[in-house]
Order: C-alpha cells, then structure tokens, then sequence
C-alpha cells in the first residue's frame, strides 16, 4: 500500500509539473498574460547588428540564452531613445535608422527644412538645453527672433549626449513656449505624438492650449502613468490640471474631493489650493494687500488672498477662470499667455491690449485682430481731454498699447481727404515713443490703401516742413544724437496738404516695411512710382535694398561684346570692382580686390563724399549706420568710414565673448552660434545697437553661411533708421530739382536742399 501511495504521489506530482511547465489552457489565458510572458521581438537582421555593433547572439551559450533581454534591459536604463543609425550591408538605400518605434520626438522630426541637419554639430545636449532655458524671452529684433525661431522649428537631430530632467523635445517645445510661439509647439506635437510617453512634452502642450485660451483641448490630455520618467516631478502640474479641469466643467463636488484626498501633493502651491477650495465651495474669492491681511488677522477675521507678485502658469489660469482682472503684472506673465489675456475681456483695458500687442509682436495675433480690440475695448478712462497743452504733458502718459489703439482711433475718425497727413501723424506720435515699426504694421491696410496721384501732388516742402521747425522743449533724444521735436512739435494734420512731398517721403520707409514684412504678398511695384515724388539717392538705395543679387551671368549679359574684352573700359573696370578697389581709402591694394560680383549699393563715391560732408547731424547719423549695415554685409566701404572693429565699443564683456562667437561662425556651428548670439544681442533693439555691435552681428551670420537671416536683420535696422530720419529731416528722401550751372541760385538752393546731389 505504501509503494501504490507513493506510486500515485508521484504520478500526480509529474502532471502538475507537466501542468506548471506548460502553462494554463490557451482558451483560459489573458492577451496580458501572453504580452507579459513574451519576449521581444528581434526583427534586426543579423547582418544590420553586426555592422551597428550589436551581437547577433549566433555564438550560444550564456549570453546566447539572455539574448531576449537585452533589448527590454537597454530601453529601460537608457535616459533618452535607443537609437543607432548605419547603413545596411548591400543596401543601396542610404541610411537605415533602428530603434523604439515610440521615441519620434527624439528622431530627426521638424517643421521645415531649416538650417539643415547638421546645425547642432559640435553641440553638447547638457550645455545646449540649460543655455535655452536661461535666454531671454522678449527679442526686441524680430529678425534675431525668427532666426532663432527658424533653428528650433528646423529638421534635424538632436545634440549628442544625455541631460537629466527634462528631455530635448520638451527643451525645443519649452523654448517656443518662452518666445511666445504655441503655434510652433502644437504643429510639433502632432507629428510626433509624444505627449503619451514624455511628461515634460505633455506639460508643455498643456501650457500652449491654455496660452491660447483652449482650455477643453488642455483637460483632454491625460496625466502621465506612474513609472514614466519625469512623472514625479510633473505630478504637482498635472494634479493641478485636474483640479482646474473638474472647475472649468462645474464639477465642483469632484474637485473638493480631489483637494483633499492629494492635500500633500497640492500643498507646495498654498495660493492655488486656497483659491481652488474656494472656488470649489462656490465661495466668491476675496482678494487683498498683505496689509489688508495684517489687518485681517488683528481682526480676527478671515484674511483676503494676496496674489502673487509672480504667476505660475495654473495660478494664472485659476485667477482667469475665477474672472480676476490681472493688472500692473504684465511684464511678469508668461508670453505663451498673451493670447488667451487678449481675448479675455474681464481683463482691464490696459491689460486686455497690452497683451494684445505682446502676442502681436509674438505672431499669435494680427495687427488686424489688434485694431478691432482697440474698437471693442473701453478707453474712455484714458481719453479724457485736458484743458491746457501742460496737463497734457504733466499728465501720466497711457501704456504703449493703450496709446496706440488711442491713436487707431484718432486716424480713422479723420476724414478721407486728411487721411495721408493723420497717417504721417500718427507715426510721429509712435517715433516719439519708440513704437514706428508697431504702428507701420497696425497702419497695414490704412496705409496700403492710400491712393496718391500726381493731381494732388503739393511740392511745398517748406510749408509742410519747415527747416527751422521749433523742436520741443522736452523731446527725448534717440540713438542718432538729436531731438525728435518734429513728433511732439508740430501738427503735420494742420501744417502738411495732402500728399505733400513731405508726406510722401515719411509714409516711404512705412510702405517698404509693409513690403518687407510679408514677402510672399510684397507688391512688384516700385514704392516710389506708387507715391509719385522722385526720391533722393538715400531714398533709391532703401528701396533698392535686398533686391535679389545679380549673379555673373546677368552682368556679362548686360555687356556687348567689345566691353567684356575692353580692359581698359570703364564699365568693365567698376563690373570687376575695381572702382574702389583701387581707391586708397579702402585701405586695400589690386592685389586685394574683392571677387564679390554684387553691385554696390553705392554706385559713386564721390557724390555721397559731398552728401556727407554736407549733411546735417541727424543725416550724417543715419548715412554712417548705413554704412556700417553695408560693412556687416560684405560690402566695402573706405576707411574713412569703416566702423570700429571692436564689435561693442567700451563694453569689455563682449569684446571677451568676441573670439568665442567668431570661432562658431567660422566651424559654421550654426546651433551653438545662434543661441549665443541671442544671449549677446536678445535684449538690444535697434536703437541701443551701436554701429560696432551691428557690423559685428552681420559678419557672424555671414561667415556661418546664415546670409539670408544678416540680410533682413540689416534690412530691419535699416528701415528703422529710415523711419526716424523720415520724420525728422524728410528733405533727405527728396530728390532736389536738376539745376544748371548757369543758375545764379545755386548756393542758396544747395543751402536749403543739404547739397543731396548736383547735376551739372
């Protein structure tokens, strides 16, 4: 009996080993259980890991038998997506990239070609991602910022090397996010998909969705899973989303519970939770000054809240679902909010515009989506009439934003025939303030839509302008080194006629802008026929500005056949550039002659030698900035009126970057130089730029091979400058009448013209 129990003990023992080994029933088995029990999927070739320099696992053994691991091992511990890229033996299709399907926001993924796939070579992944979150955030220069915007929306990989924290696709998303461009994060996002599998990424989608006032695409985005790298630090923001989320949808019991079932988690941001659980009890909250809290507390009673001096981004978007009118903090708010401020009209005027003009300035709203703002928003409390031309002055001027709604209004209650003069006004005005290039792009269609024709052409250039204008007593100086009066001092709505030549040379400069700022709708017309007035040399190399260069082809083509072979042809000599190349001024020998075949955009030296030496301050100014734009270009320019090489003057701290910056442009280390030329230059503007600075912030972009981005930075700074000098000292655009020599005359004119140009 012993041996027969033993006999069936032992039977039942190897059925249920049989059993364990073999597994439960397949009709019984789970599809989790089968995922969890199967090992990867090895669909890499053997040939493709041998020439990525992975084993093929054909040797046996120890290591043949963890084989299947590996790959699950590997994706673990690694910080960023397991990637290796090569080209497969006797593939004939180039490159081959292998890796986690789920990892595209780490591939090479953009939203335009860009700078190309190499921009980020010799860049450090540590060093460049700490660098993004410390540049600054308002580029004063929209041609630096869309140069720096054009290098994060570029196709290419990322920077070699791990960082810990957040990844490099939330680094490029964040950074969007800093200059203001949503847009840009949520056009990204789409084609990767990434907020599924990366917090930080979830984290800044969410922000972009709530900075466009889209708070239903915000609350659509899931929280990350436990286990996620970087889900303990995002949980505090996503729990906070939550709770918002439960708000906005009126589920008010739900978000009670939520506060205090993740009390510890919310309690790091006292401000938030106290203002939720206030909102959740559908408690109107009471806002106050520490003071009132001080006294609150002598009181013993219940103490106001104290809103920050700071918002975070949820704060920001708790206080505008509670419909707080946020005021004298716009300077401390995200700029990825500006959107959703501007279109909040529980906001006060002042703020509900002046994030209007942010995002403006951003890209997130039109110049025409401003105007009608400016037409919706209440300004009575800032149009109130003083009795005397002293309270105007002594009165607190109105934000820049207010003030130039303000001015919107004033030019389209003038009627159609004081239209071109309230436009010139207008831009005056905003000169005065620093505001000419905002106002250009808020006149958009006012200005295009001006029709000038020769019939009300007036040529009184002294009636509308006089020479001797008196100048305010209180007019700021501007980078030129004299006074704006002609903004402050005279009425050119009352003193200027229609389309004078006066008129016509101060909208010049706005219209090129407007030509400028969209090139795909730039009009082919000639400004200059458009406005009907013969504009001065100044004028024609404004106009003739970033015109496509003529290549070697064209030039020969405009060339006979005795002039191509003709030396000793004058035409042919200032085709190779010898006109100043043999000039001693240039400070340049024959041997030294540029092979530079663009067309210099000063064609006679000795006619601007007798401008400049005749011109007023404010022209000489404007002439020596165009110069040095002209240097920072290329072009050469007589030593006389080179530029100093120091690229910053006085200014020791660039002059010790200088070699830095030089030996980027130069490796054509297109990412690093970028980033440090917006930490350099990201809150100069163009007035506070100094000539040196200029010369040497072309030159970089240039010897990076970034000519396009040089080009409109020049072109920007070059406008603005001719905006000033349009207002100050119009005359300087107009070309003066032909005289003769036999005119007595001519002394007296060439006095009152500035000796522009004569013609014999």
């Amino acid at each position: 009996m012993v041996n027969l129990a033993a006999k069936y003990l032992c039977t039942a023992l190897m059925l249920a080993c049989a059993v364990f080994l073999m597994g439960p029933p397949i009709g019984s088995m789970s599809a989790a259980a089968q995922t969890a029990m199967r090992a990867p999927l090895n669909i890499v070739p053997p040939a493709m890991q041998e020439a990525i320099g992975q084993p093929t696992g054909q040797t046996g053994g120890r290591n043949a038998q963890s084989d299947k691991l590996a790959p699950r091992v590997a994706a673990r511990q690694s910080k960023r997506a397991v990637r290796a890229v090569a080209a497969a033996p006797g593939s004939e299709t180039g490159i081959v990239q292998v890796g986690q399907l789920g990892a595209l926001q780490d591939a090479p993924i953009g939203l335009e070609s860009g700078y190309g796939s190499n921009l980020w070579r010799g860049a450090r992944l540590a060093f460049i991602a700490g660098q993004m979150a410390r540049l600054p955030r308002e580029l004063s220069l929209a041609a630096l910022r869309d140069a720096e915007l054009t290098l994060h929306r570029s196709t290419t990989a990322a920077p070699v090397g791990t960082v810990d924290g957040s990844s490099w696709y939330a680094a490029r998303l964040n950074r969007f996010l800093a200059l203001g461009d949503t847009g840009s994060v949520l056009r990204l996002e789409a084609l990767t998909g990434a907020v599924s599998g990366d917090p930080y990424a979830a984290r800044a989608v969410v922000l972009a969705n709530l900075g466009r006032g889209d708070g239903a695409a915000a609350c659509a985005i899931a929280a990350p899973k436990r286990g996620t790298r970087g889900y303990a630090d995002t949980l505090p923001f996503f729990m906070q989303l939550l709770v918002y989320c439960q708000l906005r949808a009126g589920e008010f019991e739900k978000a009670g519970l939520t506060l205090q079932l993740n009390e510890k988690s919310l309690s790091a941001d006292r401000f938030y939770r106290d203002l939720a659980f206030l909102m959740a009890a559908q408690i109107q909250p009471d806002f106050g000054t520490p003071e009132d809290v001080s006294v609150a507390k002598a009181e013993e009673t219940e103490p106001p809240l104290v809103v920050p001096s700071v918002l975070t981004p949820m704060q920001l978007a708790l206080l505008q679902l509670a419909g707080y009118g946020i005021a004298d903090l716009l300077d401390q708010l995200p700029p990825y909010f500006m959107q959703s401020l501007a279109e909040d009209y529980a906001q006060p005027p002042a703020t509900q515009l002046g994030a209007a003009l942010a995002a403006m300035r951003h890209g997130s709203l039109t110049a025409e989506r401003f105007s009608q703002l400016s037409q919706l928003t209440d300004l009575t409390s800032f149009q109130t009439p003083a009795e005397t031309e002293t309270e105007i002055v002594a009165s607190t001027p109105p934000p820049d934003a207010v003030f130039l709604a303000l001015r919107l209004l004033e030019v389209d209650a003038q009627p159609i025939n004081a239209q071109p003069t309230a436009l010139v006004g207008a831009l005056a005005q905003a000169q005065a303030r620093g505001l000419w290039r905002d106002m250009v792009l808020l006149l958009d269609d006012r200005l295009r839509g001006l029709k000038p024709t020769s019939d009300n052409a007036a040529t009184g250039l002294s009636a509308a302008f006089p020479p001797d204008a008196p100048l305010a007593p209180s007019a700021p100086q501007d980078d030129f080194g004299q006074r704006t009066g002609l903004a402050t001092g005279i009425d050119i709505g009352q003193a200027a006629p229609p389309f004078s030549n006066a008129v016509r040379a101060a909208l010049l400069p706005a219209l090129q802008v407007l030509r400028t700022a969209n090139k795909a709708q730039a009009e082919a017309q000639n400004m200059a026929d458009d406005l009907s007035f013969t504009p001065s040399a100044t004028a024609l190399r404004i106009l003739q500005f970033g015109a496509p260069p003529q290549t070697l082809g064209d030039l020969i083509a405009t060339l006979t056949g005795d002039e191509i072979f003709d030396e000793s042809s004058e035409d042919n000599a200032g085709f190779a550039g010898a006109t100043f190349a043999n000039d001693e001024r240039f400070g340049d020998g024959e041997e030294n002659a540029p092979t530079d075949t663009r067309p210099h955009p000063i064609a006679d030296w000795q006619v601007f030698d007798a401008q400049y030496a005749a011109a007023t301050p404010a022209l000489r100014a404007y002439l020596t900035r165009e110069l040095a734009i002209y240097e920072g270009l290329g072009f050469k320019v007589p030593a006389a009126y080179s530029t100093t090489a120091s690229p910053s003057g006085q200014n020791s701290t660039l002059d010790a970057d200088a070699p830095r910056i030089q030996k980027l442009a130069d490796n054509k280390w297109v990412g690093d130089l970028l980033l440090a030329l917006v930490d350099l230059y990201g809150e100069e503007n163009s007035a506070t730029l100094e000539n040196g600075e200029l010369k040497a912030l072309l030159g970089y972009l240039r010897a990076a091979e970034l000519g396009d981005a040089a080009a409109d930075l020049g072109e920007e700074i070059l406008l603005n400058a001719a905006g000033r000098l349009s207002l100050i000292e119009p005359s300087a655009f107009i070309a003066p009448p032909v005289l003769t020599l036999g005119d007595a005359s001519i002394p007296n004119i060439l006095a009152a013209s500035g000796a522009l140009s004569v013609q014999p």
